[in-house]
């Protein structure tokens, strides 16, 4: 038990500080994916409404909670490493296990959140895999718990404490720069130095779909299906329908869902990519949404960049047309919105609003809402 215990520790403290600073790399990102758990949580089990909270109100404060996860996470990977507060802080991985095997076992079962989140966007997981992932880890911690009394802490407590600290203050200016800036550890298909264009294409030889003709055929009030080849011979069965089933699923490119509309739903993608030159793609989910105030800086930087530049100013969002058109002759904005599925907005850049600078469909450089640039920093990274 003593080794098992000890084993245990080192792996689970690993794993866990690891898994907190992928999440911390990303922090929005994972507060994408606690959104979608507590929505579906809110359709499935909904909670009667305590002190004016559901589960709606724990999405709505999905930001500030994937931080302090990510925080805590890697305090107590920490905090296990040096054998420090060893039976709190089996409890607590206990507790935060339990919680996370239910998430991921619901995940499995119902196939409603496809990626659990866990190392952010670097490792992806498919459900069963996230499930089997925490029973394991469940199977560590509860060595860790059992044979707690076998962990002794490394130092003295001055140090222990000391080190802690220093835990904290990384972790957590670490998470919050992050936030603040943009990822430092992009893994995401539009990042700096990829082409759109391409990831937007299957490698050449790649398997494509494939569909099968399926008769259905109705006996005795049961329906059954049967291939083109091996239809039934029996006058019992009453012909009901027939459709496309898919055998084969093909390739599908990293950039699969990524099209633009105007006012009118005509498609404007290909011209976003058409010519060989810079553009300015301004990416803003929702014009309620992400840092306000930046509207002056906004426009001023799109007034220079069509004067000096002469070039296209393009601005992607997923809010309505008539709202994207009051918000922006409230703030004066000349230049226009283009219509985006709001899952790619979230994929180009962690940020909203956040600005993206491109040579026809390659990444050239990234600012978020934080340092906003103005024309004279753009035009260093065109020059």
């Amino acid at each position: 038990m003593k080794y098992a215990t000890q084993l245990s520790r080192v792996f689970t403290g690993v794993l866990f500080i690891l898994s907190g600073f992928i999440k911390a790399n990303d922090t929005l990102g994972f507060s994408y994916k606690l959104e979608e758990y507590f929505e579906i949580f809110h359709k499935e089990f909904p909670l009667p409404q305590f002190l004016g909270f559901d589960w709606m109100s724990f999405a709505a404060m999905a930001e500030p909670l994937s931080m302090f996860i990510c925080i805590f996470e890697i305090l107590c990977g920490v905090a296990l490493l040096l054998g420090a507060f060893a039976r709190l802080n089996a409890w607590l991985l206990l507790v935060m296990i339990v919680f996370f095997t239910v998430l991921t076992g619901y995940s499995a079962i119902t196939n409603k959140v496809t990626d659990c989140g866990c190392f952010g966007d670097a490792i992806k997981l498919k459900p069963i895999e996230s499930f089997f992932k925490d029973l394991f880890l469940l199977l560590m911690i509860l060595f860790i718990f059992f044979g707690v009394k076998n962990i002794k802490p490394l130092f003295n407590k001055t140090i222990q404490n000391i080190l802690l600290s220093v835990a904290l203050l990384v972790s957590t200016f670490f998470t919050f720069y992050t936030f603040m800036f943009l990822p430092r550890i992009d893994f995401l298909p539009y990042k700096i130095g990829n082409d759109i264009t391409e990831k937007m294409k299957c490698p050449v030889g790649s398997p494509t779909d494939s569909f099968a003709m399926v008769f259905i055929y109705e006996k005795n009030g049961v329906k059954e299906e049967f291939d083109m080849n091996h239809l039934p011979s029996d006058t019992n069965y009453k012909f009901v329908d027939r459709i496309d089933k898919q055998v084969r699923v093909g390739c599908k490119p990293p950039i699969h869902d990524f099209v633009i509309y105007d006012e009118n739903g005509i498609d404007f993608t290909d011209s976003l990519f058409a010519k060989d030159e810079y553009k300015l793609v301004l990416i803003q989910k929702n014009s309620k949404d992400g840092r306000q105030g930046l509207e002056k800086q906004m426009a001023a930087l799109a007034n220079d960049w069509t004067q000096q530049s002469h070039l296209q100013f393009w601005a992607l969002s997923n809010t309505s047309h008539d709202e994207i058109e009051a918000y922006r002759h409230e703030h004066q904005l000349s230049f226009p919105y283009y219509l985006v599925d709001g899952t790619p907005l979230k994929s180009m850049i962690r940020s909203s609003p956040g600005l993206i600078l491109m040579k026809k469909s390659t990444v050239v450089k990234k600012w978020s809402a934080y340092n906003f640039p103005d024309y004279s920093i753009v035009l260093k990274y065109m020059k």
